[in-house]
């Protein structure tokens, strides 16, 4: 029956891969292969017949008072087996199960008090959903409750969750596992998928990082290897303050601010000192541009350093920071503005208009065109307060409900971001937790001047589980003249080159990151 079972499975495609996009679980974790179980109704006459014989085999042996399912997947198998068995079914409320819920029908269906449970679910990955919903089991007063599983990627840290919240091997089975699939799906795969494939069974949690270069998520993976290239996580924010720049070059306005930015693009390619994004200002160039008598020096050079950063640090994302948005159509025109007539690879974006602001920049968020969105959602500056970090009824922050507004927005769209203050660690890390293993890329200002630490931003991004690779430091004033105060005459050119180059090569080496 077992070979009968994985046969019409593989003949179905319940169970597949895809190793050029690779889905992502619910824990976050990353995988080539993909199981879909919810199909297995589709094929009565053979598929679910054997799902359901083996199922009822194995709660025969059990002893148990009743059939429970996790919902949503294992309900349907659940529903079945009861019924076969002819054994009271119930089932915990899906609502139940996420905090903070305050429902008193914890459980529908029979009473569990007393009774000996056998639950079942249609996958275990990590087994966090069947933890969670045995644990209500227990928690309305049943005896005892076993688990069953029509398929298992058997990894270690399901074992580990599950032995940790009491559930040793023989309350655990399943009917079959990764491995038994195996040899099937060799025949289909190539030596190097294959390969590729055992990898991930053996360390599902650090497959990805191993692979993940080899993907085409656009963005992502633009992001994602400049990181590895540069190991700098780091942004240059270029801000043309002219007041700052060396003596000689500041009385030269806009064009000294070129030149300097020349002279020490050209250290950092001399010494192999890069950041991994720059992020040009776009009005702090424009306000140059004298449009009534067509003198448009901002808008040349800004073309000028966008050309340089294109020849001089190839597959280095050119963030602009213009933070447009408006009503659709409006949004439309700026998003055609920055990504095409400008060229850029990425640019902020205003988020508090909603999804028909929102809507026309992240349609470039693809493979194809690559682009990134950064979205505001918790800002640098003391304003933040006035809406940001109001409370709703619901207890959260203003900030949290559009970061859950971006999750759903981020959805099939590779590349939208989030503009995540690093002046505010308390704030960074809720969003740091809320995005992990989401794909959903961090700018994070607010470092330096404005207060925050680079080093501390990397630390509570590490606790949260946050990619780094994903995540862009940036720094402005901080970087490219550090030097600057009122009323204190600046460095000479070679000193100011030297600083901007070793405080970027400190700054590398206080985050740490090692590609």
């Amino acid at each position: 029956m077992k070979q009968k079972l994985i046969e019409a499975i593989l003949k179905y495609r319940i169970i597949g891969t895809n190793f050029k996009n690779p889905i992502t679980f619910k824990s976050g974790i990353k995988s080539p292969i993909y199981c879909d179980f919810r199909k297995s109704s589709a094929y009565p006459a053979d598929l679910l017949r054997y799902i359901i014989d083996l199922l009822v085999e194995k709660l025969a042996c059990l002893g148990i008072d009743c059939v429970s399912g996790v919902p949503v997947g294992g309900l349907a198998y659940s529903t079945i087996c009861a019924e076969h068995m002819t054994l009271p079914h119930c089932y915990v409320r899906p609502e139940a199960t996420k905090k903070n819920h305050g429902l008193k029908n914890l459980i529908e269906g029979c009473s569990v008090s007393g009774k000996t449970i056998g639950l079942i679910e249609d996958l275990f990955s990590t087994g966090g959903s069947a933890i969670t919903v045995a644990k209500i089991l227990k928690e309305q007063g049943a005896k005892e409750v076993f688990m069953i599983s029509i398929f298992s990627y058997e990894m270690k840290r399901m074992k580990k969750e599950l032995a940790e919240a009491g559930y040793t091997e023989d309350k655990v089975s399943s009917l079959i596992t990764v491995k038994e699939i195996l040899p099937y799906l060799k025949k289909e795969l190539t030596e190097e998928n294959y390969e590729s494939l055992e990898n991930w069974v053996l360390d599902p949690e650090g497959w990805f990082e191993r692979y993940k270069l080899e993907f085409d998520f656009g963005f992502l993976t633009q992001l994602r290897r400049s990181a590895s290239e540069t190991k700098s996580i780091i942004c240059m924010g270029l801000d043309p303050v002219t007041e700052a720049l060396p003596e000689g070059y500041k009385e030269r306005g806009i064009e000294g601010f070129f030149e300097f930015f020349t002279g020490f693009a050209a250290e950092m390619k001399t010494k192999e000192v890069s950041p991994s994004m720059f992020k040009p200002n776009l009005p702090w160039w424009l306000k140059r541009d004298l449009p009534r008598t067509l003198e448009m020096k901002g808008t040349q050079y800004l073309g000028d350093t966008l050309d340089i950063i294109r020849d001089s640090f190839p597959g280095v994302p050119a963030n602009i920071d213009c933070k447009s948005g408006d009503i659709g159509t409006s949004s439309a025109m700026w998003a055609e503005y920055i990504y095409k007539q400008w060229g850029a690879h990425a640019m902020t974006v205003h988020t508090y208009m909603g999804s028909d602001s929102v809507g026309p920049f992240i349609t470039y968020c693809n493979p194809k065109e690559a682009r990134g969105a950064y979205l505001l959602v918790k800002t640098t500056n003391k304003g933040a307060a006035d809406l940001q970090l109001k409370k709703m009824l619901n207890g959260r922050f203003v900030y949290e409900e559009v970061a859950e507004n971006v999750i759903g927005w981020a959805n099939g769209k590779p590349g939208v971001g989030v503009v995540a203050a690093g002046n505010s660690l308390e704030e960074l890390a809720t969003l740091g937790r809320l995005f992990a293993g989401k794909d959903i890329p961090l700018l994070i200002p607010g470092v330096g001047k404005q207060g925050g630490s680079a080093k501390e931003v990397v630390q509570v991004l590490r606790e949260t589980g946050f990619e780094l690779s994903l995540a862009r430091i940036n720094l402005s004033s901080g970087l490219t003249h550090p030097w600057y105060k009122e009323g204190v005459s600046n460095p000479p050119i070679n000193e100011c080159i030297d600083m901007v180059v070793d405080t970027l090569a400190n700054l590398n080496e206080q985050v740490g990151f090692e590609g």
